[in-house]
C-alpha cells in the first residue's frame, strides 16, 4: 500500500485499481502497472492522477502510440517491470491517488519523453510523425 504521505510524481510506475469494461459492458477493475503523467497542478489541486495503462501483451501489429520497455534493460529495471511491456499512450485513465496500491519504479527521462511524444501523438496536440 502506498503511505498516506505519499506524492505521486509524473514518470512514476505505479501499480494502479485500473478501470476498463467486461465482455458484458460491465464496469470493472483490476491491478495493473501504468504510468502517471499527471503533473504538480493535478496533484497539488484533486484527488486523482492521469495514468497511462500498461501492458505485457504487445497488439498483433503495435500501434504508433506504444512505448516498448524491454525486459532486462536498465529502462526496465528503474520502471520496475519484470517482463517486456508497452505503456499504452492511447489507454488513459484519471483515478483517484487511493487506487494506486504501490510504486514499482520510475521512467528514465529519456523513456518519459518518448511517452510524451506518443501521448501527443494520441491526443493530436501536435503533428509529430517522427516517433
Amino acid at each position: 500500500m502506498t503511505p498516506p504521505h505519499w506524492r505521486p510524481q509524473r514518470g512514476e510506475v505505479v501499480l494502479v485499481s485500473f478501470p476498463f469494461l467486461d465482455t458484458a459492458g460491465v464496469p470493472q477493475a483490476k491491478p495493473r502497472p501504468a504510468v502517471v503523467i499527471s503533473g504538480r497542478l493535478i496533484h497539488d489541486t484533486t484527488a486523482d492522477i492521469l495514468i497511462a495503462a500498461m501492458s505485457s501483451r504487445p497488439n498483433s501489429d503495435p500501434l504508433p502510440t506504444d512505448y516498448q520497455i524491454l525486459y532486462g534493460t536498465s529502462e526496465a529495471q528503474s520502471a520496475g517491470v519484470k517482463v517486456t511491456s508497452w505503456v499504452k499512450a492511447s489507454n488513459l485513465a484519471a483515478v483517484p491517488k487511493a487506487a494506486v496500491t504501490r510504486r514499482l519504479g520510475r521512467l528514465a527521462s529519456e523513456s518519459m519523453r518518448q511517452v510524451e511524444r506518443r501521448l501527443r501523438l494520441a491526443l493530436e496536440l501536435q503533428n509529430d510523425a517522427r516517433i
